[in-house]
């Protein structure tokens, strides 16, 4: 869905028309349910918090001031119930099996590969898995949801040179883990 589509609906939505909601719905909610899943590692958390996040959308669309801006004010919704929700507590799922068990799209191209790059898919999603919450979403949002960094810092609230440190912090640790597992020490 481009900016001036998700303009558009929420210009609608704005205005009280109820199938624009439905639009924008079906146009993130399974991007929603998987970021929150990579996020918080837990899949029925993650529908919750997708719900939840629409619901909030709905409830404070009066709110959003430039409807161009609806993707970051969304993910920052997101994001904090993800970051609420997971402090809960409960049992985590590792991202694998959330992969194996709800994100088609990645689970066809994950097929695809042969068995050597399906393992090396793993380590990596193992690694980025023992990331902190907050290198995780600065991850998963630059790389999975291809925020810039300005947009991370607005949905993270944080300064842009927060998330530049975050996303060198997190390589870094993933870049070890990976090493580790490879028996390379600190290197790749």
């Amino acid at each position: 869905m481009t900016k001036d589509n998700t303009a558009a609906l929420v210009r609608r939505m704005q205005a009280g028309d109820s199938q624009a909601f439905s639009e924008l719905f079906a146009g993130f909610y399974k991007k929603a349910v998987r970021t929150a899943a990579l996020l918080c590692g837990r899949e029925a958390l993650a529908e919750d918090v997708a719900q939840e996040t629409f619901v909030i959308c709905l409830m404070r669309i009066e709110d959003l001031k430039n409807p161009y801006a609806f993707e970051t004010w969304f993910w920052k919704i997101l994001t904090r119930n993800v970051w609420r929700l997971s402090e809960k507590g409960g049992r985590m799922v590792p991202m694998e099996e959330y992969m194996e068990s709800g994100a088609e799209m990645a689970a066809a191209v994950y097929d695809s590969y042969p068995s050597e790059k399906q393992a090396k898919y793993d380590t990596l999603y193992d690694a980025i898995e023992h990331l902190g919450p907050k290198l995780k979403t600065a991850v998963v949002l630059y790389y999975y949801n291809q925020l810039s960094i300005r947009e991370i810092a607005v949905v993270t609230s944080s300064l842009e040179a927060t998330v530049k440190s975050r996303l060198f912090l997190a390589k870094r640790q993933i870049r070890k883990r990976l090493g580790a597992k490879n028996g390379r020490g600190d290197t790749l």
